[in-house]
């Protein structure tokens, strides 16, 4: 970790690489300049060449300024992308500075995966506006935030994959040149159909087109020969005209095909471009932590890397760009059949790999996934810490536990532990004291610690669990429910699962408050105790101090723990301190009169 604040690391990185970039654009201006030198020395030589009756000086200096002139085209383009990447990588470094202050509304909100898992994306602000997932989110391709928005919902419940991903997260945090020039080329990455495209081509049937290519070939050779006797007048010129008509019309045959491999993978070709340097960055770099270490191995391939073997993917398509030029592509059909040999390429390509590509972009996904977490970490390293994971019966203890969405300067901690199966906590509090935002404090963090994440807490231990939660539930006009309807449906779920699973952390605010005081009252006793007899580990928000009671029914196994508001020259204070006991104070009546609706 670094020891300058990221604020001040940020700031820095912003000043070197305006400097590496107003380098490279004075180099670029340079080549420019160089290239277009070079250009007029060749027009120049040319004129010279035809004008004169000197051949040999003219036609060395042409080919020497044009063999210059091509070094600088391919010199300068290599300078441009470099260009653009730095470009990036600045954008990035002033967005985090922007995420540092959390200013990230016009991030991504991730809204598409709220229906991943609907009551935790919900009652826990996993998706939307202001969510964990646009402030978490560092993804710049769909599948990639597909994957973070998955392990958001579902994470990891073994206690080895947890730490596992814990040392990469760790890892990754040190390492932040390699995560900004991994996010500055899957940044370059435009669209997000490139491993779906790539991924239904491959599935698609394919068969050995060996007899094809070989044809092609003789009839290629046919072509040369035919256009070497007919320059050397043995054979009429009709003759070569004849046999390229066959070749044009062979290649014709296949037209259907071609043109379809040809519209389906040459729009993603600079997005494999990306995907080529985003493998290579991988592959190059030398991870420590087993998670990486699997996820780099798993880019190799009998003694080759998805690099190069993508490389070679993108060498054809170049080759099949020159379809672009009419002129040229009819050219090169006409005496070489070139469609022909791309097409068998691509069919060899095809064959030869045909079930690696789904790992690489898996790796590649997981790679993002888990450069977001390390930028979190990164960014908070002074408020977090790496959670310690047990596999034995089930707890949660945390000091100075906080919500990650919430300011650092105006958050306020809270320590709490629970503990065994069954388990029960009761928070009781008056309205705005802070319960439902200390219970999504607790659902957060635990899915940050499942996810290998650090968490907003001084010190953190828990047991991975399922969570099932009831905070906010709403009512649907479409399907004709009620919100009481709706609040009953979930419930119900909690008690199927939890009949299944009793290893599951469920987390419930002001229940039933749909219906009567005294319905709602033995309604809510009731479940509770039915979760009791189920063994399940239970956190419990209410304004119903009479539940308090179930800490002398089931002593050792409800505790009851409140937050209480203080008045203060006659306004309430909050401290958002959890305390233990039942809250003693409300303040509903206060505030009705303090607003004069009320007498």
């Amino acid at each position: 970790m670094i020891s300058i604040s990221p604020a001040a690391y940020y700031q820095n990185r912003i000043i070197a690489l305006e400097e590496d970039y107003k380098r490279l654009k004075n180099q670029s201006r340079l080549y420019s300049f160089v290239r277009f030198c070079l250009f007029i020395c060749f027009a120049g030589s040319l004129f010279l060449l035809f004008k004169t009756e000197y051949i040999v000086l003219p036609l060395f200096i042409s080919i020497i300024s044009l063999s210059f002139f091509i070094l600088f085209v391919v010199k300068f383009n290599r300078l441009a992308d470099a260009i653009i990447l730095l470009a990036s990588k600045i954008q990035i470094n002033k967005d985090e500075l922007q995420y540092l202050d959390y200013n990230y509304s016009e991030r991504n909100t991730g809204e598409r995966y709220a229906t991943i898992n609907t009551s935790l994306s919900t009652d826990f602000d996993l998706f939307g506006k202001g969510s964990i997932f646009q402030y978490i989110n560092r993804c710049n391709t769909q599948k990639g935030c597909a994957t973070l928005a998955q392990s958001l919902c579902f994470p990891d419940k073994s206690p080895e994959v947890i730490q596992n991903k814990q040392a990469a997260i760790a890892e990754l945090c040190d390492n932040n040149d390699f995560i900004q020039d991994f996010q500055s080329i899957s940044k370059s990455i435009k669209g997000n159909g490139t491993e779906s495209i790539l991924q239904n081509w491959m599935n698609e049937a394919q068969k050995d087109f060996s007899t094809i290519r070989i044809t092609a070939f003789v009839l290629g050779l046919i072509n040369v020969v035919c256009l070497l006797l007919s320059a050397f007048s043995v054979l009429p010129w009709g003759i070569l005209g004849f046999t390229l008509t066959i070749s044009l019309i062979y290649v014709a045959i296949h037209n259907r095909k071609i043109l379809k491999i040809h519209s389906q993978l040459i729009s993603i070709a600079s997005n494999i471009e990306s995907y080529i340097a985003a493998f290579h960055l991988i592959e190059k770099t030398p991870f420590e932590s087993e998670h990486l270490l699997s996820l780099k191995k798993s880019l190799i391939q009998n003694d080759s890397t998805a690099s190069k073997i993508l490389s070679s993917l993108h060498t054809i398509l170049s080759v099949f760009e020159v379809k672009e030029n009419r002129l040229l592509s009819l050219t090169l059909n006409a005496f070489f059949l070139l469609d022909l040999h791309v097409f068998y390429s691509f069919s060899r390509w095809k064959l030869t790999y045909n079930s690696n590509t789904t790992t690489w972009f898996t790796a590649f996904n997981e790679m993002e996934t888990l450069i977001s977490f390390a930028t979190f970490t990164f960014n908070n390293n002074e408020a977090v810490v790496y959670p310690t994971v047990s596999d034995e019966g089930f707890s949660v203890q945390a000091l100075d536990m906080g919500h990650p969405l919430i300011h650092l300067t105006v958050r306020v901690n809270n320590s709490f532990s629970i503990s065994g199966m069954p388990s029960v906590l009761i928070i009781t509090g008056a309205n705005m004291a802070g319960k439902s935002t200390f219970l999504r404090t607790v659902g957060v963090n635990l899915l940050l610690a499942m996810n290998g994440a650090p968490v907003v807490a001084k010190s953190f231990s828990f047991t991975p669990c399922d969570i099932f939660s009831c905070l906010k539930i709403q009512d649907s006009l479409i399907n004709n429910e009620s919100y009481f309807y709706a609040e009953l449906l979930r419930l119900k779920e909690i008690i199927e699962h939890t009949k299944k699973q009793p290893k599951t952390l469920v987390i419930l605010d002001e229940i039933l408050r749909g219906t009567n005081t005294k319905d709602k009252q033995t309604g809510s006793l009731g479940f509770i105790e039915k979760l009791i007899q189920l063994n399940v580990p239970v956190i419990v928000a209410t304004h119903d101090l009479m539940i308090g009671d179930l800490e002398q029914k089931y002593e050792g196994v409800a505790i009851n723990q409140c937050f209480e508001v203080e008045l203060v020259n006659d306004h309430l204070y909050f401290d958002y301190k959890l305390k233990n006991g039942i809250s003693q104070k409300l303040n509903a009546s206060f505030l009705l009169r303090k607003m004069e609706i009320i007498d």
